[in-house]
């Protein structure tokens, strides 16, 4: 009786290692599916952005608006573009740290 109490205890416990391994394995997948989504809202937010600029400096040019850079509207658009750029950078570091941790737990 005791060795099937000792087979089964260390049955458990492999159980539980290996159940804890692979449901952080797949907490990490999901994080990576969250930021990779993220990394692609903002790059459409960026694309978005960087093409309202293109507009507005071409209408400048053809309405010969020396002042287009001083306009709020254009400083708070440049504003958008750079709190946007720094999202993008934190959402690439995240990926990368990930990345790091799965080559560091063999995954």
């Amino acid at each position: 009786m005791g060795k099937i109490q000792h087979d089964l205890s260390e049955g458990i416990s492999i159980l539980r290692k290996e159940g804890t391994s692979l449901f952080l394995k797949t907490m990490t997948e999901v994080d990576m599916l969250k930021f990779r989504y993220d990394l692609h809202k903002v790059g459409s937010q960026l694309s978005d952005f960087y093409r309202e600029l293109g507009e507005r400096f071409t209408e400048a040019i053809v309405k010969k608006d020396h002042g287009f850079l001083s306009k709020q509207e254009t400083k708070d658009l440049i504003e958008r573009i750079d709190t946007v750029r720094i999202d993008e950078e934190k959402y690439k570091k995240e990926l990368d740290d990930l990345r790091d941790l799965q080559k560091d737990k063999g995954g």
